[in-house]
């Protein structure tokens, strides 16, 4: 449990990494003003330094003088205004999360910025529970989009299911040799593909790693997915393209990261805890996971990191 003597100090100590759930419609931005604003409000309720003094001469001009130190008023808090401020604070994102999506976010406060560019550019696997629905395609993949299609859904079995999603794996594993950067049959391709999965060349392309059905409750079931350069409208349009290939139709639910890279659930900070002394309590168990697993942030290799 982290000690919170002064505002001072606490100011100090908030340099590092966070990992808080992101609920569902709200914003990345709308999470980052209100972790901020509670940030704010936490330091000055704390004890602070003493108010300025400021030198006061008085007396008669043609008689000694008297010096004297007087509070200076321009320095109170009721003058100028509380101590800490939203642009006293830097905080940044490491990969972003869409507006309906929840779960797990990384987010850096103040030098842990900088953290969050070397995770973004270290490319961690993320892993999502993706929840679709059978029977309806709607115009933007999602359940909030306007409704194109009905179709019927009863021959979709649990084994044609597994049966599609092991097809998609296997297609997009054969993309992550094309993506690698690497030709397909040098000698050195060979040998990384030996040792494991390889992260993609090109940030900007997404690669799915995994997916297998976790859930399968007609109409509705859930993926589970490991990827890399993913983005919320690119799931959606994964779970459409499931609903083609099993000869009916099908739209996206709900899409939860559950981890990211080694950031899960368990850490993530609910928002009833989004308050100065429970941020610094996981600004240091995020400090160690990054002490431990270096690979993070410094990847050496075209090896993935998970």
């Amino acid at each position: 449990m982290v000690q919170i003597r002064n505002a001072a100090v606490a100011y100090k100590s908030l340099n590092g990494l966070i990992c808080v759930y992101k609920p569902s419609c709200v914003s990345v931005q709308h999470v980052q003003h209100i972790i901020v604003t509670n940030l704010c409000r936490d330091l000055n309720a704390l004890p602070d330094r003493p108010l300025e003094k400021r030198v006061e001469i008085v007396g008669a001009t043609n008689a000694p003088m008297q010096v004297k130190l007087v509070p200076n008023y321009a320095d109170d808090p009721l003058v100028a205004g509380p101590r800490y401020i939203h642009t006293d604070f830097r905080c940044s994102w490491a990969t972003h999360l869409g507006l309906f999506s929840s779960g797990v976010l990384l987010l850096g406060i103040n030098d842990g910025t900088k953290l969050t560019y070397l995770l973004n550019t270290g490319r961690p696997t993320r892993a999502f529970k993706v929840h679709g629905q059978l029977g309806k395609a709607t115009d933007t993949y999602f359940w909030n989009g306007r409704t194109m299609e009905r179709a019927t859904f009863g021959h979709v079995t649990r084994a044609k299911m597994d049966k599609v999603v092991a097809h998609i794996q296997a297609a997009h594993q054969k993309t992550m040799y094309e993506l690698s950067g690497l030709h397909m049959d040098s000698q050195t391709t060979y040998d990384l593909a030996s040792e494991g999965l390889l992260r993609p060349a090109n940030s900007k392309l997404p690669v799915i790693y995994g997916i297998k059905c976790v859930h399968f409750d007609p109409p509705n079931f859930t993926l589970e997915i490991q990827s890399v350069n993913e983005y919320d409208k690119y799931l959606w349009t994964l779970v459409h393209d499931l609903g083609v290939q099993l000869k009916t139709v099908a739209h996206c639910t709900g899409v939860q990261c559950i981890r990211q890279g080694k950031f899960d659930l368990r850490l993530a900070l609910l928002r009833k805890h989004w308050q100065m002394e429970h941020l610094l309590n996981n600004m240091d168990e995020c400090r160690q996971i990054l002490e431990e697993n270096e690979h993070l942030l410094k990847p050496k290799s075209a090896q993935l990191s998970v």
